[in-house]
């Protein structure tokens, strides 16, 4: 058995320490590449068993799964981040390909920061950069105790959103398809949507999912009411029809972050833009590399775990 790590450097590598523990099943090979999975031709003249442990920013979030076809062995590729459907899961597993992801290792990082986002904007951070921080009283910042917050989708990031918005005094009413949490309000979206002073989506990216934000129901928000969007999140609705709404403020604030973020003057309005660092903690780091060998050590004792597909 060989464990192929693709990586963009270093920094995106686990520890030798966490390496050691798959030595004793196979070889490591650590490979620094940029660009498609085909380019690669080792791995297609290699006819050993393979795992492939893969970093999504080689690939640009976009994995060409169909070179898989062409690379002999492969019994599972296991990706380095919470987000999988980069990887095309049904493709894979039409090829006998098992699929796994790292759930739930920066879920306090990302809950944490996205609070501190929702702060930013309701206090309007953005436009006193924009007027030399200075206070512009016609755009008065608004306080989150006491306010709604909705949560739209309580996996593990949303409950901990949601936890961490009681506990600083909010109202927390949520939609999600499966979980309930007496803790909080249960409503359908559309009022969620009419109720919410602060709306934040915590859902995977997926055909489903992509139903669900519409023009209609973002169309529903109050003029006061502002919004969230965390990295792969923000696939699922369209973001230029939010920046449109916020331009004519007909919603109080956008703030967002991920790939391809521009300068904050580049945005009209209460936008708050960061790039993909939410996640991004001494703590989120260590927890992802331990559990993304430990996904790779299940499917090598035949025992896989956390599968996507």
């Amino acid at each position: 058995m060989k464990f192929y790590f693709i990586v963009s450097s270093d920094e995106d590598t686990p520890t030798k320490n966490l390496l050691g523990k798959l030595k004793s099943f196979g070889e490591v090979i650590i490979l620094r590449h940029k660009g498609p999975l085909g380019s690669i031709e080792n791995l297609k003249k290699d006819k050993n068993e393979k795992i492939l442990a893969l970093d999504p920013g080689v690939f640009d979030w976009n994995l060409d799964t169909d070179s898989i076809k062409n690379i002999p062995n492969v019994k599972a590729v296991c990706t380095s981040s919470t987000s999988f459907d980069w990887l095309k899961p049904k493709t894979l597993r039409e090829i006998n390909v098992v699929a796994c992801n790292v759930p739930g290792f920066s879920k306090d990082s990302v809950a944490e920061y996205a609070i501190a986002m929702a702060i930013e904007i309701t206090r309007k951070l953005p436009l006193m950069i924009k007027n030399n921080w200075k206070y512009d009283f016609s755009q008065t910042p608004m306080l989150l105790k006491g306010k709604i917050a909705g949560i739209i989708g309580l996996g593990r990031i949303g409950l901990r959103m949601a936890e961490l918005c009681q506990g600083i005094g909010m109202k927390v009413i949520y939609w999600s398809k499966n979980t309930r949490d007496k803790r909080f309000e249960y409503v359908e979206l559309d009022t969620l949507f009419k109720r919410a002073d602060l709306i934040m989506p915590a859902l995977v990216e997926n055909d489903a999912t992509k139903q669900l934000i519409t023009h209609k129901r973002l169309d529903l928000m109050k003029k006061t009411a502002n919004l969230v969007g965390i990295n792969r999140v923000r696939a699922i609705f369209d973001e230029n029809y939010i920046f449109q709404k916020v331009k004519k403020k007909e919603i109080s604030g956008y703030a967002f972050e991920g790939e391809d973020v521009k300068k904050l003057n580049a945005y009209d309005g209460n936008v708050w833009a960061l790039p993909a660092m939410i996640w991004f903690t001494k703590d989120s780091l260590e927890k992802l590399m331990e559990i993304w060998v430990d996904n790779i050590l299940a499917v090598a004792k035949g025992k896989p775990q956390n599968v996507v597909n």
